[in-house]
């Protein structure tokens, strides 16, 4: 198992896996890779939130939010699942009112058809919902809709560890200091910390930086 702690969230990865949980810098703000805070600042009009990837697959670098430039390289029995934070102002809004991270997903929640960019023989599904005052989006893309009832309980099990604690003003966890681990091995046995910026946009179904 491999423990990634940042940003108010926690998530355990089984062997195999690599993830990476990380968060842009905003203007004015220091990058610290301590902080699992790296990049380029964010413009002084937006703002950053926390973001996790985590795969059966070595995560490339250059991935976007949603995982684009990653699940074309899925396998037919990789996943690929994406949690990605909105500002907590959202949680109030229509499109987060589900309470709580889903923890169990079916094998019919997935379609072809929720994918950001359709690629053929593969699946998606994606849930917004509010957890502790904050405002989230679950994408996960399966590589194998045919498989489905194999891949869904993988995710499942990721999803089982999977933590958010509630933030102050300053966006820092309440209950817990921030501490890091390593990444889970990829192919090769070796381990990776890099991590991809990206910031905040209003909500979105499809298209653009969106599932």
């Amino acid at each position: 198992m491999t423990e990634l702690v940042a940003h108010g969230i926690e998530v355990s990865l089984p062997t195999g896996w690599e993830g990476r949980l990380f968060r842009r810098p905003r203007a004015g703000e220091v990058a610290a890779q301590d902080a699992h805070i790296e990049g380029e600042p964010a413009a002084p009009q937006e703002t950053t939130n926390a973001v996790l990837h985590a795969s059966t697959i070595a995560v490339p670098p250059g991935v976007g939010d949603f995982a684009s430039g990653a699940v074309d390289k899925l396998g037919p029995n990789d996943v690929f699942v994406v949690l990605f934070e909105y500002d907590p102002a959202s949680a109030d809004a229509v499109l987060f009112k589900s309470a709580g991270l889903p923890r169990t997903l079916s094998a019919d929640d997935f379609s072809p058809n929720a994918m950001q960019r359709a690629i053929r023989g593969q699946a998606g599904v994606q849930k917004f919902f509010h957890d502790q005052g904050r405002a989230f989006c679950l994408y996960v893309v399966i590589g194998a809709f045919a498989r489905r009832k194999e891949l869904v309980p993988r995710v499942n099990q990721v999803l089982a560890t999977l933590t958010i604690e509630p933030l102050d003003g300053t966006g820092a966890p309440t209950t817990s200091t921030t501490t890091t681990s390593p990444t889970a091995p990829g192919p090769g046995g070796e381990t990776t910390t890099t991590v991809e910026p990206t910031t905040t946009s209003a909500p979105s179904t499809s298209g653009g930086n969106g599932p």
